[in-house]
């Protein structure tokens, strides 16, 4: 199927683009009635012999359809409804999962235009255990949205009850209140997965035995490291991280205060 992040238009009436973004269009051409016709049959319902029958009836004959096919491959522009192995067919298999992360799957096909590259890396994305240690309102809402995003383990770290001001849209809801704030979290993170079941991180095992981490993000909701965080335990840990929180003057009470300028706010780009 043409994949359907990139939008299809008529430059004139021999050019056909595909995508906005001047970074990823396409400009195709020369490209005649008929097989502008015939882009439109591309959409994945429908095998080559299929496209080539089908394409008959617009006085296209074989030969023509399978260059046009393989140039719109080579061009990176197709998206393969059965390849990219096993870590793709998991994302294929749940199904509830697939619908809702197709936004996620469109951008990652264009940033990875091989046939099943998107759906290869939500798989890899799937197998990651990340952790996040702080669920006041910046960590509660960077948990919800990784596991939101298909990473596939989100582990939170912290202690205490949530408290009124930990409280925000997309993060810890009000009837949390009083609850352990890593009970809440987990329940965060749970509702806000697509996947069926939790799968088992398929990286390298630390000396717990527990598979490794691949992410951690540090959202301390209180004391200067909020602001600084000690890096030598980090480095010695080689973990990836990124501490993430907001400044002074936007702290409120007990570090709650308005999510407004974050100083640092950076999610690990998982590839």
């Amino acid at each position: 199927m043409l994949k359907p992040a990139l939008r299809r238009g008529w430059r004139d009436r021999e050019t056909v683009r595909f995508g906005v973004a001047p970074a990823h269009a396409l400009v195709v051409g020369p490209v005649d009635t008929a097989t502008g016709s015939f882009l439109s049959l591309i959409d994945g319902t429908r095998t080559l012999q299929q496209l080539i029958d089908e394409a008959a009836l617009l006085d296209l004959p074989p030969d023509h359809v399978r260059g046009v096919v393989d140039r719109l491959g080579a061009a990176g522009l197709l998206e393969a409804p059965t390849a990219g192995g096993p870590s793709a067919e998991a994302v294929r298999a749940d199904q509830a999962a697939f619908e809702r992360l197709r936004p996620d799957l469109a951008s990652l096909s264009v940033r990875h235009p091989e046939p099943a590259g998107a759906l290869g890396r939500m798989g890899a994305r799937r197998a990651v255990r990340a952790r996040v240690k702080g669920a006041g309102r910046v960590g509660a809402a960077i948990a919800a949205l990784l596991s939101a995003s298909g990473i596939g383990r989100v582990e939170v770290v912290d202690g205490g009850t949530v408290q009124p001001w930990d409280v925000m849209p997309g993060a810890l809801p009000a009837e949390r209140t009083g609850e352990r704030r890593d009970a809440a979290a987990r329940r965060l993170v749970r509702r806000s997965s697509p996947w069926g079941r939790t799968p088992r991180p398929r990286v390298p095992v630390d000396e717990s035995g527990e598979p490794g981490l691949s992410l951690m993000v540090l959202a301390p909701r209180d004391g200067l490291g909020a602001y600084a965080p000690d890096p030598r335990d980090l480095r010695a840990a080689a973990h990836r991280r990124h501490p993430a929180s907001l400044r002074g003057g936007d702290r409120g009470h007990g570090g709650g205060g308005s999510v407004g300028t974050a100083r640092r706010f950076g999610l690990c780009p998982l590839r």
